[in-house]
């Protein structure tokens, strides 16, 4: 078996390996009990860190009402209300965006099993500071592009109301591009690659990475979905990450 994977790694796996990873991810976590718990972890630090946010946003209100109208009246619970509703917005969002790098040690630990169950052996763990880092890095940048690419192309629909057949489609693949890349930064990670070297492998395997894209981004229709989702798609960016390059280097055998 690892002889057949490390073989498809010598050149591009295709569109195809796209959706093979794609249904292989979701087919893993379904079909492996272990992988269960860690799954539910990106669940619990999202309901943890909403809840507490949202606590924080509703006290923040009514402190910043009280002290701009004053007393306790009409006036006052109106305008907590608004303020506790657009708190509670932000702090889904920031949630959203934290749950994510907090869940890395589950994610990783998802993207060995599945290496493991794949082709016997797994890459080395990652310090999980190291791992905060990296991840931290990644969802802001992907934050900054995602909402700067839709605003710059909000506007141009806006200004050229025909230029919806070209922008419509490419913001689908932008969001596909963009949750392919969160989830291959894990096992991409794993194997010890920096930016530079993650970002030569995508454009390697384009093809398949947009396939594996467009696929989880069709699934996503609504922002709370990808935590979800995000245990099947890591786990089937382990096997388009494991089809593609075969046995982790750092975990290979010396030859004798």
């Amino acid at each position: 078996m690892a002889n057949s994977v490390e073989h498809a790694g010598r050149e591009s796996v295709g569109a195809f390996g796209g959706l093979r990873a794609f249904y292989g991810g979701i087919g893993f976590i379904l079909s492996t009990p272990s992988a269960w718990g860690w799954s539910l972890v990106p669940i619990g630090f999202m309901a943890l860190l909403s809840l507490g946010l949202c606590g924080l946003s509703w006290w923040g209100a009514w402190e910043a009402s009280r002290t701009l109208v004053g007393g306790e009246n009409l006036g006052t619970w109106t305008l907590t209300v608004l303020l506790a509703l657009l708190g509670a917005m932000l702090a889904v969002l920031i949630a959203l965006s934290l749950a994510q790098p907090c869940s890395s040690f589950a994610l990783e630990a998802i993207c060995r099993a599945q290496e493991r169950a794949m082709v016997g052996r797994a890459s080395p763990a990652i310090p999980y500071w190291a791992s905060l880092r990296r991840n931290l890095k990644v969802v802001v940048a992907t934050l900054v592009l995602a909402s700067g690419s839709m605003v710059a192309l909000f506007v141009v629909e806006v200004l050229v109301p025909p230029a919806a057949v070209i922008t419509v489609p490419l913001k689908f693949l932008i969001g596909g591009w963009l949750m392919a890349w969160n989830f291959l930064d894990y096992p991409l990670g794993l194997r010890g690659m920096g930016l530079r070297d993650s970002v030569r492998w995508v454009f390697r395997h384009f093809g398949a990475v947009t396939v594996f894209g467009v696929a989880w981004w069709s699934l996503v229709l609504f922002p709370g979905a990808v935590l979800f989702l995000l245990p099947m798609g890591v786990a089937g960016a382990a096997h388009l990450v494991v089809e593609a390059d075969g046995v982790p280097r750092e975990s290979r055998r010396p030859a004798s």
